[in-house]
């Protein structure tokens, strides 16, 4: 052991891989990397990317409604919202593609079923045990591993494939003597002795500064990103990572340009833009998928907030994309447009844009496809979303 500290290490990282064998960074994997950001909460999709061509926005949205003067204007129709405005770059770099009207093929308001139908890739909350990610590592042909930048696994990358876990945990000063006796100990277990090695090699490669950051409040999302990139673009670095961030459920007080909701946008903004100067050249062939479980009504509530909906909006970025686009088979605002008299209506299928990415970044074959999102079928990419 050569470190005086082991301060944000990655011991949640490290020790929390699912079943031998540990995957290690020593593989030849597979082309393309694959991204997943799930915003847990339910984001307001209506805020996010802003309709304001719709002729019914500024009357639906009411107080919500945000002034096209501090929008980002993309078409004629649909803008980002001012916390997203750094985008833009990737956009008129062909780099970004919005997906609007976009919802799980369940209708529900509720977090749980809809955060288990996103990550299990069905069409209703029960039905599997492993989640769609986990079942692209099982389908895949040659080396191919995954990492989840979270404290534990999350649903969509459960199952029997393994995978790994890392996120930033504050340990305070270990020293020296400390770690090779408790090296002693792991490495006195066939199971856990990969695990402990993993962890150490893990710290060196994300670095303390990155984890501190990681542990600090208005930092982690940029942090988090970074770290990821740092993991990813080492040589055999794991093809697929799965990342989450809660706080996006917005019942009160979401406020508009540099509100509550639009800060949170600018820092998920920031992360994703970091990420992907932190991977450099790695960067190509890269694809990242940005989804939440469902959107939020259209109109406020009393609190000046808005409460669980239906359709919302995501974003998939990467030099994968055919071109920057709007993809919306937009419903309308209109009162007798809205589901259920209060939802933007859902005519986008979150499942056919994993699909399109999926078979965009990786080359999947539509049997393949069909066996990660059981029940689809049709073209690879009925989007035309994917080069």
């Amino acid at each position: 052991m050569h470190r005086r500290t082991f301060v944000q290490t990655l011991c949640l990282g490290g020790l929390a891989t699912l079943s031998a064998p540990v995957v290690t960074f020593g593989q030849v994997r597979q082309p393309g990397r694959f991204v997943f950001v799930l915003l847990r909460g339910g984001v307001d999709g209506l805020a996010a990317v802003v309709p304001h061509g719709d002729p019914d926005y500024a009357a639906t949205r009411g107080a919500l409604a945000l002034e096209v003067r501090n929008l980002v204007p993309l078409d004629d129709t649909f803008a980002l919202a001012p916390g997203l405005a750094s985008l833009r770059e990737l956009w008129e770099a062909d780099e970004l593609a919005v997906l609007h009207a976009l919802a799980i093929p369940y209708r529900t308001r509720s977090h749980f079923d809809g955060q288990a139908v996103l990550e299990t890739g069905l069409d209703r909350p029960a039905g599997a045990a492993d989640g769609w990610l986990n079942r692209v590592l099982q389908v895949l042909e040659g080396q191919r591993s995954a990492i989840a930048i979270a404290a534990g696994v999350p649903r969509s990358l459960a199952g029997p494939h393994d995978v790994q876990t890392w996120s930033p945990a504050q340990l305070g000063v270990v020293d020296e003597g400390y770690l090779a006796r408790l090296a002693v100990l792991y490495r006195a277990d066939t199971t856990l002795a990969g695990r402990f090695d993993l962890a150490l090699r893990q710290e060196s490669v994300v670095g303390e500064e990155t984890t501190a950051r990681g542990n600090a409040a208005g930092g982690a999302t940029t942090a988090l990103f970074e770290a990821t990139a740092r993991i990813l673009t080492q040589d055999g670095a794991p093809n697929i990572a799965a990342l989450e961030f809660s706080g996006w459920d917005t019942h009160a007080n979401q406020g508009v340009a540099d509100g509550a909701l639009d800060r949170r946008l600018a820092q998920l903004a920031e992360g994703l833009l970091a990420f992907r100067t932190a991977m450099a050249d790695t960067w190509a062939g890269t694809t990242v998928v940005v989804m939440t479980e469902f959107g939020r009504t259209a109109r406020p509530n009393g609190t000046r907030g808005t409460d669980h909906g239906t359709a919302g909006a995501g974003f998939v970025l990467g030099t994968t994309l055919a071109r920057a686009a709007v993809l919306a088979d937009w419903p309308g605002l209109s009162n007798a447009s809205l589901f259920d008299g209060r939802d933007l209506r859902p005519t986008l299928d979150t499942r056919t844009v994993l699909r399109a990415a999926l078979a965009g970044t990786f080359d999947m074959t539509d049997t393949q496809l069909g066996r990660v999102f059981p029940g689809t079928a049709g073209s690879r990419d009925p989007l035309a979303l994917m080069r």
